[in-house]
Formats: C-alpha cells, structure tokens, sequence
C-alpha cells in the first residue's frame, strides 16, 4: 500500500514544527480496510554534506548528499511525489494504524485506537524538530571522524493498547477485579481511591490485602449499602492507616497508586457489568493535585 491510493484519504489532523510540517489523513483503502497514515514534509535544506531533513535531491540523485538517506528516510518514511494530502504534493509517509470497521466505530476499542493515533501523531510531530537537531549533530561528528553508520532498521514503533489502556467487555467483572487487585497491591506509600459511590465491596476485594502500613483514602459522595458500617470496622484494623472523606463535588472515578493515577469507566461496585475501561493517565501529578485540592476541603466520615 502507497499510503495514498484507495478509495479516499481525508485530512483529519495536522501539525507544524520549526522546519517541518506534517498531516494524519484517514485512508479508505477498499470497502472494508482504513488506515491512519502520516504525511511529513520539510522544505528547509542546506549545502552541507550533514544530514538534510527532507527531501533535496535532483532526478536522478547525482552527489554523494543526495545519494545519503535524509532524516525522514532513516526514521522509516517512505517518499512519494503524489501526495494527495500536503499541500506540496509530496511528502514522507508512514501507514500507522488501521481504522476498525465503520460499524464497530462507537466501541471503546475503536475509540481507544483513534484516539491513540491522534495522540502519536501529536506527539511526533511536537518532537521532530528536536529529534531532527539531535540526530544532524550525530551525523556531523559521525561524518567529521570518518563513520558512515547504515541507520538501517529503524522504524515507527506499533500502538500498544493493553499496557495503559484496558477494555472490558459486559461481563467482564473478574477480570476488572483482578487487574485493579494487582495494582493496587504495588503500592508503596499510598492508595488515594475517588468513586462517588462506593459500597462495602470495594473494602472487601480491592484494599483488604494492601500491605500493613500503607495510607489509605477514600474520598467519596453517596456511599451505597453497608460501606460506612465496614469501612469503621476497617479503620480499627492493626496497623491500618485508613481515612475516608465525603464531598457534593466528588463525581469522578480515579485511584492513585503512590505516583500513578488510573481513571476507571465506572464505580467499582458496578464495574464490567457494562463496557468499561481502566486508563493510566499520564499527567498523574495534575491529577492529584485538583483532588488532594478536594479532600483538604471535604468533610471526614470515617
């Protein structure tokens, strides 16, 4: 596949950085295949024999430079002059990701992949330029003592969505139950649970064998069933150190676990008995922070 050629390709994201410019386009490929494809560009070049960072050459490529792999080319782009997404008309391109079937498009895994690429995509695209700096200053001092390496086997790593990122089908409460089980048991220093509305289960299966010593919070709104009564029988445990909050404004789902936060689809009574996700975020220290914010200023119930 040219990463061009299909039914369609439609722009979907774009991007700018220092000398480059690049594209995500969603291409049609036949009636039952999509992909996300990346498109890059660099108009900038220089005379140097160093590293270009697009494409400089003439037709056929007639100095050792324009003999040379550029930057888009050792990262593992392909060149093509019938780009049908930049304005250029030509770019380097990457087929990144392919797009699940039109009639699965509302489901959580179809959902997690879009926003994934959008994601890479964003991300590459904020660091290409210093990736680009980087690497041109190892090819200088590289040329400058005589090396030419090969630069060969680089490549764009795949998306992975089950290390960050789970999904649970209906019915899949054991298994939500044993990956929420075994996170929470790495904890170090902290368990820092938010869900509006917890019942007595989440002491008995989630936290009842977290290591003696470790704080543990709760911050909550509307406990269900017989979660207070527990949850004070808990607290008088040896060796707990166990405080729960309540707050009108609690109305998320997160749990920190020392210094990661995870952000659940549903209360944990309730979890995987719908479609639900678990999801390690990323910018945890933002996270903690709006929510110690809330404790502080919560009323204690436990």
């Amino acid at each position: 596949m040219d990463g061009h050629t299909g039914l369609s390709n439609t722009k979907v994201g774009e991007a700018t950085n220092g000398e480059f410019f690049g594209a995500l386009s969603s291409l049609k490929a036949t009636q039952h295949q999509s992909f996300f494809v990346m498109h890059v560009y660099s108009n900038t070049f220089d005379f140097s024999p160093y590293l270009q960072r697009s494409n400089a050459r003439s037709t056929p490529p007639s100095t050792i430079r324009e003999k040379r792999q550029n930057f888009l080319e050792r990262i593992g782009l392909t060149f093509t002059d019938s780009c049908n997404i930049l304005h250029e008309g030509r770019c380097y391109y990457l087929v990144m990701e392919e797009i699940l079937p039109e009639e699965n498009s509302d489901d959580l895994e179809s959902m997690q992949r879009v926003r994934l690429t959008h994601d890479s995509f964003m991300k590459f695209m904020a660091e290409i330029q210093e990736i680009y700096e980087g690497m041109v200053n190892v090819d200088r001092m590289l040329i400058d003592a005589g090396i030419e390496l090969p630069w060969s086997n680089i490549k764009h790593a795949p998306i992975v969505y089950d290390k960050r990122e789970k999904v649970y089908e209906k019915g899949q409460v054991y298994d939500f139950y044993k990956d929420i089980k075994d996170i929470t048991q790495l904890a170090k220093n902290e368990v820092f649970l938010v869900d509006a509305y917890p019942d007595e289960e989440v002491l008995d299966l989630y936290l009842e064998k977290v290591p003696t010593g470790i704080r543990i919070r709760i911050l909550t709104n509307a406990p269900k069933g017989k979660f207070v009564t527990v949850a004070q029988k808990f607290k008088v445990k040896p060796g707990v150190n166990f405080e729960v909050r309540s707050s009108s404004d609690c109305h998320d789902r997160f749990f920190f676990i020392d210094g990661e936060c995870w952000v659940m689809g549903q209360s944990l009574k309730d979890a995987a008995k719908k479609p639900t996700y678990l999801i390690k975020v990323e910018s945890s220290a933002l996270f903690k922070k709006v929510f110690d914010d809330l404790w502080s200023h919560s009323k204690i119930l436990i």
